[in-house]
Order: C-alpha cells, then sequence, then structure tokens
C-alpha cells in the first residue's frame, strides 16, 4: 500500500465531512496535507469542531497520542480566544467492505497512541455518524 494511496483515502474522507458539514451551514477549515494540527475546523452560530479524520482499508487503525493532544489543544486555544467550546472528535472511515464511520468524541488528555478496530465500535452511514455532534 503506498503513501500516496493513503494520503488520497484520506484526502478523500476529509472531502466528504466537509461537503456534509458545509450543506449544514458550517463554515469550515481544512487544512493541507502536509500541515500538522486539525484536518478541519468547523463553526456554525455557537458550535465549534476540531476534527482529526482517517480513513483505511484495515480492520483498526492506530491514532497517535500526539495527534489527539492537538485536537485537545488547539480546542482549548479556540475555548481561551473565542466565546467558542469545540467538541474535539476522531472521524475514522473504514473503507472495505462492510464499511463506515466511527465518530470518536475526545473530551480528556490521552497518554498513549489508541487503536479503534472496526469490530468493536458500531460504524455509521457519514450523516448519522455526524448528526449526534452537530
Amino acid at each position: 500500500m503506498s503513501v500516496i494511496n493513503n494520503k488520497s483515502r484520506g484526502v478523500r474522507a476529509e472531502y466528504e465531512i466537509k461537503k456534509y458539514l458545509q450543506s449544514n451551514d458550517y463554515f469550515v477549515f481544512s487544512k493541507r496535507v502536509s500541515q500538522s494540527g486539525p484536518d478541519i475546523i468547523a463553526i456554525k452560530d455557537k458550535r465549534a469542531i476540531v476534527m482529526e479524520v482517517k480513513s483505511t482499508k484495515l480492520s483498526s487503525i492506530k491514532i497517535k497520542n500526539t495527534q489527539i493532544n492537538s485536537l485537545l489543544k488547539t480546542a482549548s486555544e479556540i475555548s481561551e480566544k473565542t466565546i467558542l467550546s469545540p467538541k474535539s472528535i476522531l472521524a475514522v472511515k473504514f473503507s472495505k467492505k462492510d464499511g463506515g464511520w466511527a465518530f470518536i468524541l475526545i473530551d480528556k488528555q490521552i497518554y498513549e497512541d489508541i487503536i479503534i478496530r472496526k469490530g468493536n465500535i458500531k460504524l455509521l452511514e457519514l450523516s448519522k455518524g455526524l448528526k449526534s455532534f452537530i
């Protein structure tokens, strides 16, 4: 599996989320692939979402604690400088047969990498999964 395929799969997953949020009247910032920090920051009225998006063909994916803590740090900075209190969310797209999306709300600092397994979490369609956060 090539790095280019992984990145393009990830970019497509980010695009799906970005389009969904925009269709629900969110103002969406997304970063370039080579930049560090959250993949998506979305704002609507007094709601904000800070999101890390992953996509995989495998049945599990490891997310580094540094990426998770970067989400929390960004959300904290937004809270300190605005009236917003963003939700920090991990979004994982499992793209093989019987795939779907997993959405995980992160509310505290993580000190270890976490592994998200397809069989241990209920997979949803994009719209159903994100609906509870927006």
